[in-house]
């Protein structure tokens, strides 16, 4: 997936002005900044056993 991010996700979001050039694989810590900016508290990664994906709550 992270491939697939780098080649497609982050050049469109890229594209797109105003833009954080973020693809869709992004580090917590940066999910976690980009809460904070946005106005939420924190961010909890839940409890979901899954082998691609890691799931997220934003806190207000």
């Amino acid at each position: 997936m992270y491939g697939f991010s780098l080649m497609v996700c982050l050049p469109d979001g890229m594209s797109h002005r105003p833009s954080a050039a973020t693809g869709t694989v992004m580090r917590l810590e940066t999910l976690q900044r980009y809460a904070v900016e946005a106005g939420f508290e924190a961010v909890e990664v839940l409890p979901i056993a899954n082998d691609l994906w890691r799931f997220h709550r934003l806190v207000l």
